[in-house]
């Protein structure tokens, strides 16, 4: 199989290729070797390669599934890998747990590379900047009182990690679930249809004496279409199908509630818990964009709106909104 293929200006010599590739930890269409990240073609997988020395930044980009429901595709991440002086490489990733542990190994043994865009460095330098101006100024009794609530419910909610994964998890799958448009399952369960149809007839036909050569594509074709189908996510499966996931989303649900009613006057209803839109509400506050817990909660609910398909999320962003946005669409921001 032919080495990789230098997409900067530094390069590796074919030694150093070969020993690398033993090392290659591979994440979707990308990989990490001990010298260089590896990424994807057009066609290939870890098609080319950038040495460590030369890549500045590695970050996610994502564009965030419109409220409205409509479309077959989910939301798409990209990781992007910036190197020599602003070129940027960018790949689509199938699972976000993927993305996340690739950048993790990044933080882990590549502390120089930076995991945000250099716009989101920007801005968390502004943010950074902003907090700190609003650390100084005075909130009104109120939304003083809120946030201090807000911050206890936090450090009583992050007690029990496991209830909001669990919830924020399934409501992110029952949400991708939801937006696939039955009319998509049914062609898609006629194109699984036709590749064991493809596979069946170039079977039957060769032994009929047919063109082997030509039974082998159409076998091979049939192979194509049931893999592609089959892995699309778009058929419902026994574990997989909006029965049984309302079903998953309820139990995860009740479990939240169940822990929840120990708590005196939780502030957020119990589907919307979780650290990351505690943390925003507080945000809220300290911008002083809303001076009560509830009209914070309604400034939320417009940015997660307005986070639709056509804005790119970064950083810090990109993983809260990416969290909880499923919470509040499978709710339809009640």
């Amino acid at each position: 199989m032919s080495l990789a293929k230098p997409l900067g200006s530094r390069t590796l010599s074919k030694e150093e290729l070969r020993e690398d590739k033993k090392t290659i930890k591979r994440y979707d269409q990308c990989g990490l070797g001990k010298k260089a990240i590896y990424v994807g073609g057009k066609l290939l997988p870890r098609r080319f390669y950038i040495p460590y020395g030369e890549v500045t930044h590695v970050y996610r980009r994502v564009a965030v599934s419109p409220g409205s429901g409509k479309g077959f595709l989910t939301p798409i991440l990209y990781i992007v890998v910036r190197y020599d002086d602003g070129k940027e490489a960018a790949n689509s990733f199938r699972y976000i747990t993927d993305a996340d542990k690739m950048m993790e190994q990044i933080q882990e043994q590549h502390p120089s590379i930076c995991l945000l865009s250099p716009d989101g460095e920007k801005k968390k330098k502004e943010r950074e900047a902003l907090d700190e101006r609003i650390r100084q100024k005075k909130l009104s009794e109120q939304a003083q009182s809120d946030k201090t609530a807000l911050e206890k419910a936090k450090r009583y909610l992050e007690m029990k990690p496991g209830l909001y994964a669990k919830l924020s998890g399934i409501a992110r799958v029952k949400r991708t679930a939801d937006l696939i448009d039955p009319k998509w399952q049914i062609l898609t369960f006629a194109l699984l249809i036709l590749g064991l149809a493809l596979i069946v007839l170039g079977a039957v036909f060769t032994k009929l004496g047919a063109n082997k050569d030509m039974m082998i594509v159409m076998m091979l074709l049939g192979a194509a279409l049931m893999f592609m189908m089959g892995n699309s996510k778009v058929l419902p499966t026994r574990k997989r199908n909006r029965k049984k996931l309302q079903k998953d989303y309820n139990a995860a649900l009740l479990e939240m509630e169940i822990y929840l009613k120990a708590y005196d006057g939780f502030p957020v209803d119990p589907h919307y818990a979780h650290p990351y839109v505690l943390s925003r509400l507080i945000r809220i506050l300290q911008e002083q964009k809303a001076d009560s817990c509830d009209a914070a909660m309604t400034v939320l609910k417009d940015e997660l709106k307005a986070a639709d398909h056509t804005v790119a999320l970064t950083g810090d962003d990109y993983k809260e909104v990416v969290t909880i946005k499923p919470l509040f669409l499978v709710n339809d921001y009640r």
